[in-house]
């Protein structure tokens, strides 16, 4: 990206079962606790509707499965939500434009202010692109509005440039960077180099593993970082320094199907044969521009937000994945990362609004603050807890093996599943650096800090 996720008592008793077990998916589907199904009320809110706004890449300039996946998430999240009593009996509805991603961000930019600037709206969603969603913190927060990350989940709202009225529901590249140094950890690593595009994304994500291997590699060495240009066609002479200091491997931190030409010539280079690598963010619009499984090097890793490999097999994600597939399975027959991350942010607010009972996004960050809060998003299979620090969801990043896979519907590349490694914000970001990280005004209390870790930790 640019800037820079129930026999016989009595036949009635069976029925009351069974009628259990549907209230509490619904509960789940729609972010709240299974035990606080609600029966149909009054929407407390005036006019009756909850409205959301975000801009997202509609013409899908980055490919399908990533701005257009999130916009069919939240299609579905929203008729199945309405269709199933709304929020508090409110209706929930949203507007989305296209934010003009991969020319500059005024315009993205522009349609948040005029969105605020409409006083229609009750939260905000962030974007696509990521250097949008930099400026959007202030701009939300200064309206007096809550802003839940998106697709483009950055970690600056959340650290350096946060405001209590920031929430996060999905995976940072700062995780995905501290994910990938635990994998290079288990990968038995001491000496690493790097490339790192030289635009936010992989700047941010190169930053992230490089913090994260000193601290747990003892004596753990970068010999250098490569810092290509966005679009860069030809990678000769950053392999070639890549290789020069003999590393144990390496870490590139491209996005999406920024990684293929990489690949290609990496694979042509020989060198994949005995140089295991950390090649990026590999997802479904990685896998939709590999035509075939010579394009895929050997001993190639990569990590990944929300694989549906993983996040398809929690009992929240099992029921998503039903929603998306039964409209959207035809065309795309899986569920992409920013679809999951989508059905992630809408799952939180849910369940703050719920929770609360309150559109007023203080009363959510006090809820946060607490460090009880949870929801259900598809990154667990048990309640996802949210950092009262940070307003972060316990999110995970996981690296896996990339293999081409005949049998896997019309993506044939994609994951070995046998590989997986995964770490989530509380494995890598202990409480102590969380506090430096962010400046919360609200100084959160060490109660609720130790009651989020403790709780996280447990969930696992």
């Amino acid at each position: 990206m640019h800037r820079r996720h129930l026999r016989k008592v009595t036949l009635l008793a069976a029925v009351a079962v069974a009628a259990g077990l549907v209230l509490g998916v619904t509960a789940i589907a729609s972010g709240s606790r299974p035990t606080t199904a609600r029966k149909a009320s009054a929407c407390p809110f005036k006019g009756g509707t909850i409205h959301m706004y975000m801009a997202q890449d509609i013409k899908a300039v980055i490919g399908d499965e990533i701005g257009p996946a999130g916009v069919r998430a939240a299609n579905v999240w929203r008729d199945y939500t309405n269709s199933h009593g709304g929020i508090l009996g409110c209706k929930f509805a949203f507007s989305v434009e296209d934010e003009a991603f991969g020319n500059d961000i005024t315009t993205c930019i522009r349609d948040y202010k005029n969105a605020l600037a409409s006083k229609k709206y009750d939260f905000f969603v962030g974007p696509t692109n990521s250097a949008c969603m930099l400026n959007l913190g202030a701009l939300i927060n200064a309206g007096g509005k809550p802003l839940i990350s998106g697709i483009a989940a950055d970690h600056e709202p959340f650290f350096n440039l946060f405001k209590p009225l920031n929430f996060h529901a999905s995976v940072s590249t700062f995780l995905e960077g501290r994910a990938s140094a635990v994998a290079a950890k288990r990968f038995g690593w001491k000496k690493v180099s790097l490339m790192v595009p030289n635009y936010a994304y992989g700047q941010d994500a190169g930053k992230a593993f490089q913090e994260y291997f000193k601290q747990i590699v003892p004596g753990g060495q970068i010999l250098t970082q490569q810092e290509p240009p966005f679009n860069e066609t030809d990678f000769s002479k950053y392999i070639n320094a890549m290789l020069a200091g003999k590393p144990d491997g390496l870490f590139t931190a491209f996005f999406g199907p920024f990684i293929v030409p990489f690949w290609k010539q990496w694979h042509a280079t020989g060198n994949d044969a005995k140089t295991r690598i950390i090649c990026g963010l590999g997802i479904l619009a990685t896998f939709a521009v590999t035509k075939s499984a010579g394009d895929i090097p050997a001993n190639t890793y990569c990590y990944n937000r929300a694989p549906y490999e993983l996040l398809g097999k929690t009992k929240t994600g099992v029921f998503l994945d039903k929603l998306y597939l039964a409209r959207y399975g035809k065309a795309h027959p899986l569920v992409s990362e920013f679809a999951y991350q989508i059905f992630s942010s809408l799952q939180m607010a849910k369940a703050l609004i719920t929770d609360t009972k309150s559109l007023d996004g203080n009363a959510w960050r006090k809820l946060v603050e607490t460090g009880k809060f949870t929801y259900f998003s598809p990154y667990h299979n048990g309640p996802s807890y949210v950092n009262p620090i940070n307003h972060m969801v316990d999110s995970c990043a996981s690296i896996g093996k990339i293999v081409w896979n005949p049998t896997v519907p019309k993506l044939h590349a994609t994951y070995d599943n046998s590989t997986w490694i995964t770490s989530c914000m509380h494995n890598v970001l202990p409480a102590g650096q969380a506090k430096q990280l962010t400046h919360n005004p609200d100084n959160v209390s060490e109660a609720a800090i130790k009651y989020y870790y403790s709780h996280a930790t447990a969930v696992g």
